[in-house]
């Protein structure tokens, strides 16, 4: 399985720090993370036989939507969050109005990012198109739309996938799809398009776990989804069906990778991982 230092190393390589808007967006980029995006990237590309340094360019261009999306979604207009990461949310440690900026910053750069690496032309425009796809208004932006939208009502759990397939689903099956494409395995795209949908969905099961069973400091960030009146997984199913229904996808999960010919063995080393992830 990829050891994510290296990857580190190259992420904190990209952004200067000449300004106060770079010196926002790295405190955030740079926090601790558990970088599941990139490292499935990796990992999965290892399991094509590419080298993974091939990846870095498109996993730190979706690490940079991933940290983006946060800092947003911390700010007062949306979840009103005071921790990420570990320390204090960007609006906390800047202000407002550097932290928005800082996030369209990551986002517009990520695009450049990509547009200045080593890949072919070809490639760039796949990349390009399909971050924007997954990241945008008919991807995780809707989710996050739909997140604001439910707020402070009772949905169904059907409302509730649609939301996180969306919200978390779609930049965790970007990962997964972007390798496909950079390893030339587009035979393997409905597969991961599947793989990607289950495991985003299994993720954010188990941060509504983890919300209200860890706290803030195990975490990292704040547990805001009671305070906003949020449904969640636990609370419309219950805690013990909730942690059923992770094992499930889980399992679902390794069944479908377990049919290829590839046995995909660090992706699932990394997935298995996550199967009791406390923070």
């Amino acid at each position: 399985m990829i050891n994510k230092e290296n990857f580190e190393n190259y992420l904190s390589s990209i952004i200067q720090q000449d300004y106060i808007v770079e010196k926002s967006m790295n405190y955030s980029l740079l926090a601790k993370s558990k970088r599941l995006r990139p490292l499935l990237l990796l990992n999965l590309l290892k399991d094509f036989n590419v080298d993974e340094t091939i990846g870095y360019p498109f996993g730190s261009s979706l690490e940079m939507v991933h940290t983006y999306s946060l800092i947003h979604d911390d700010l007062p207009a949306f979840d009103n969050d005071d921790y990420r990461r570990g320390k204090l949310t960007n609006h906390k440690a800047f202000d407002e109005q550097t932290a928005i900026l800082a996030g369209d910053a990551l986002l517009t750069y990520s695009f450049e990012n990509l547009a200045n690496s080593f890949y072919s032309d070809s490639l760039k425009v796949k990349l390009i198109k399909l971050l924007a796809n997954y990241s945008g208004k008919d991807g995780m932006i809707k989710g996050q739309s739909l997140d604001k939208e439910f707020e402070g009502k009772q949905v169904s759990i059907d409302d509730l996938l649609q939301m996180d397939n969306l919200k978390t689903g779609k930049l965790i099956t970007v990962a997964l799809i972007g390798a496909c494409y950079i390893a030339n395995k587009e035979e393997y795209l409905n597969l991961f398009e599947q793989v990607g949908k289950k495991l985003g969905i299994a993720f954010q099961i188990q941060d509504d776990i983890l919300d209200v069973t860890a706290d803030v400091k195990q975490l990292g960030k704040s547990t805001s989804d009671k305070d906003n009146n949020k449904s969640t997984y636990v609370s419309l199913l219950s805690l013990n069906k909730a942690k059923d229904l992770v094992t499930t996808l889980l399992t679902e999960i390794n069944d479908l990778l377990s049919d290829e010919k590839n046995h995909f063995d660090n992706t699932k080393e990394l997935i298995a991982k996550l199967a009791n992830r406390t923070w």
